[in-house]
């Protein structure tokens, strides 16, 4: 059954790929866009597939923008404000959107230790939000999808570790097993959940391709070429009070903020990074890889 779907965040690394595999599936998708931006020009084109220029800060722009529509996907970055979720909730429920799939897309934000890392503020805030529009609104109702890290994007931008320079930075002696999966999967992952509404209804929902740690990814490399790693050894707990003290300078670097504590929330202790006992695979009819489907897929990015 094919339904009306709007996905903010539409240009992002996650959201081109939804929407591509939304398209597939017969959808009828609308990608919301900020009002002035030229971001529709990343984005296919496709007969199903429509535009429309938004203001973020208003819900009568959203609301309007959303009428019809059964489904709104948030796929905004990590680095968005505390609280920029809540305009697109009020305007979900405003317009009569059924389900809300909020910018989620990553790590374990029901584990209380990866709820405390300033990185995931704005994720923490937008379910809280949910749940309490959620238990005075009955037909609305959401879907947390966490796929733990991207595996692709993670092996192209040096982020688990990078396949090309043969180099990495390893956490915590690097054998710590966590969860991982190509933004193909977790695009597969989002049809699939709106496959299964009643299944995957106001909770978090847990899927992987694999389960792997920094050393098996480098050993696999290494199976593949044959070449010797620069590998740069560190602790979480280091790259997590480094990550901290910049976020408390007056300006701080973003990116030495933020992104270590995404790392830290894959590669640390207790912070829940590997699902393999809470898993949704079966639920959402996604399959996994083996080794020699991982093998094929790393080899991608030599």
């Amino acid at each position: 059954m094919a339904h009306q779907i709007a996905v903010a965040g539409a240009s992002g690394a996650a959201g081109i790929p939804i929407i591509k595999e939304l398209l597939a599936a017969d959808h009828l998708v609308t990608a919301l866009t900020r009002i002035g931006s030229n971001s529709s020009s990343k984005l296919p084109q496709h007969s199903n597939l429509s535009m429309a220029q938004v203001d973020y800060d208003s819900t009568t722009s959203l609301t309007n923008a959303l009428q019809g529509h059964a489904v709104v996907i948030a796929c905004f970055g990590v680095a968005t404000p505390v609280g920029s979720q809540d305009t697109l909730i009020d305007a979900s429920i405003a317009a009569g959107v059924t389900r809300f799939l909020p910018s989620e897309f990553g790590t374990d934000t029901e584990n209380p230790k990866c709820a405390k890392l300033p990185v995931f503020a704005n994720k923490i805030q937008a379910l809280d939000y949910l749940k309490r529009k959620v238990a005075v609104n009955p037909s609305f109702s959401y879907t947390a999808l966490c796929p733990g890290a991207f595996l692709d994007w993670g092996l192209e931008v040096g982020f688990l570790v990078n396949p090309r320079t043969h180099s990495a930075t390893v956490y915590d002696g690097g054998d710590r097993l966590f969860s991982t999966t190509t933004l193909k999967t977790i695009s597969k992952a989002v049809v699939s959940t709106i496959a299964h509404l009643e299944e995957t209804k106001n909770r978090h929902v847990y899927i992987h391709d694999a389960v792997v740690s920094q050393n098996k990814l480098i050993a696999m490399v290494k199976k593949l070429d044959g070449k010797d790693w620069d590998v740069c050894h560190t602790t979480t707990s280091f790259a997590e009070a480094d990550a901290l003290a910049e976020l408390e300078k007056e300006n701080p670097d973003v990116t030495k903020g933020l992104f270590p504590l995404l790392q830290v929330s894959v590669f640390g202790d207790g912070y829940g990074g590997d699902f393999s006992t809470h898993l949704d695979n079966r639920v959402l009819n996604i399959k996994g890889m083996d080794d020699g489907e991982l093998e094929s897929l790393i080899v991608r990015y030599l």
